[in-house]
């Protein structure tokens, strides 16, 4: 058996026995390293200088600032303001929800985290307002999936790190093709609620006042994206100093301006943040380290030649990538995916000339779409776990919703000004 098999089939038995991701990729690299008869502190030298980057700071920033703003009430400030936006129009709450997640979505980085934050609020409001508790938990886990793909995204920093290019540049691209993600949940939600009948209770009163006082009620929780992603996009940070900046702002306006965070909700917020950061950064050096074994084997330039041999236009590779990202995002945890694939899968589309920034929107879209099909979907999970519904349940509201995302998907890999036009216009690629 070849050194590459040996290590392929080290790293699949290992899961298959249950042994955790990241210890199955340090066993696979492990394994690459002995057939090269390399020594074992390569093993350690390089998973520490993976992880000690300046950049990779930015993961447990934007977790915390995440949990600080979702206990500080930013959240549902975001969701007062969504509802009188919204009002009574047919799948009204539908509408808040997809909204809400869109606002936070630039305020968080992670998908579960925002099914979870505005979820648990909005899926009972539907279920309450008559809405069948299937669609609820649907509407929630995809428009959570929206949190990754508007900036600031923790994927888009792995990927960024992985690929080795822009994250500002990632984050800018991000933009239109998560509007547009966000634009297509929307028109779903909107035609099930007009065949179902799915309405919110008329509400008394003008609806500017409204309006009006919402918006003024949640102005620190607007002006948060315009901080992280203002000071980003013009300069003044860069996106590990974004980070931290959202970290003081929600720590400020939730002590000193809404005084509603507390010193346990702070203890809670560490706590959540250094299990999840904890999780990612492990699976990020173990997994890196494995990359550059599979680099050392040429790997990704064989499963790269196989790639654009076996589909010779275009079309057909973006359409089998596309395939493969949603397949492999089934049964494969985020972080797991885009550290393995992005080295065997970026020489092949950059060979048929496809922009690394474009395909990287397109493999985090894919990994949006993975948060939401089972048997792996997080989303779900979270969704009906806050609705009391089976797997099963869930799954059948989310299906029409992760076939618009899908759709979306192929739209970004088919047409690339979606995602470069603004980053090219803002002179981050050329």
């Amino acid at each position: 058996m070849g050194a590459t098999a040996l290590i392929a089939v080290s790293f699949v038995a290992a899961l298959g026995i249950g042994v955790p991701v990241a210890i199955a990729l340090g066993i696979g690299a492990l394994t690459g390293l002995y057939m090269a008869d390399m020594p074992i502190e390569y093993l350690a030298q390089n998973a520490y200088s993976a992880i000690d980057s300046f950049t990779v700071i930015a993961i447990p920033m934007f977790i915390l600032a995440g949990a600080l703003m979702e206990r500080g009430q930013l959240t549902d400030r975001l969701i007062d303001l969504s509802r009188a936006i919204v009002g009574q129009a047919p799948g009204g709450l539908a509408t808040v929800t997809i909204m809400a997640c869109t606002l936070f979505a630039a305020i968080s980085g992670s998908g579960p985290a925002t099914t979870a934050a505005i979820g648990s609020i909005m899926i009972p409001a539907m279920m309450c307002d008559g809405y069948k508790r299937s669609f609820s938990c649907g509407v929630a886990a995809s428009a959570g999936g929206i949190g990754v793909v508007i900036p600031p995204s923790i994927p888009m920093i792995i990927y960024g790190v992985t690929a080795e290019t822009s994250i500002t540049a990632l984050f800018v691209a991000g933009v239109i093709p998560g509007l547009i993600l966000a634009l297509a949940l929307y028109l779903v939600a909107k035609v099930i609620s007009h065949r179902r009948g799915y309405s919110s209770p008329p509400v008394e009163g003008p609806r500017g006042p409204r309006i009006w006082a919402a918006v003024r009620l949640a102005k620190w929780s607007l002006l948060a994206p315009v901080v992280i992603l203002g000071g980003i996009y013009t300069g003044v940070f860069t996106v590990t100093e974004a980070s931290v900046a959202g970290v003081v702002y929600a720590l400020v306006i939730g002590f000193f301006v809404h005084r509603t965070l507390t010193l346990s909700d702070l203890l809670d917020s560490l706590v959540a943040t250094a299990r999840i950061s904890g999780t990612v950064l492990i699976v990020l050096a173990t997994g890196l380290v494995f990359g550059r074994i599979l680099a050392l084997y040429q790997v990704p330039q064989e499963v790269s030649g196989w790639l654009t041999q076996t589909f010779t236009d275009r079309t057909s590779l973006i359409l089998m990538i596309a395939l493969l990202l949603l397949f492999i995002g089934m049964w494969m945890e985020t972080i797991t995916q885009i550290v393995i694939l992005t080295p065997l899968l970026l020489p092949a589309v950059v060979a048929t000339g496809m922009n690394p920034i474009q395909f990287g929107v397109m493999f985090v879209i894919a990994c949006e779409l993975g948060f939401q099909t089972p048997p792996l979907g997080v989303n779900l999970f979270v969704a009906g776990e806050i609705a009391g519904a089976k797997i099963e349940e869930v799954t059948r509201g989310v299906i029409p919703f992760v076939i618009a995302g899908t759709i979306v998907l192929l739209l970004v890999g088919f047409i690339p000004e979606l995602s470069l036009w603004l980053p090219r216009e803002l002179g981050y690629i050329k």
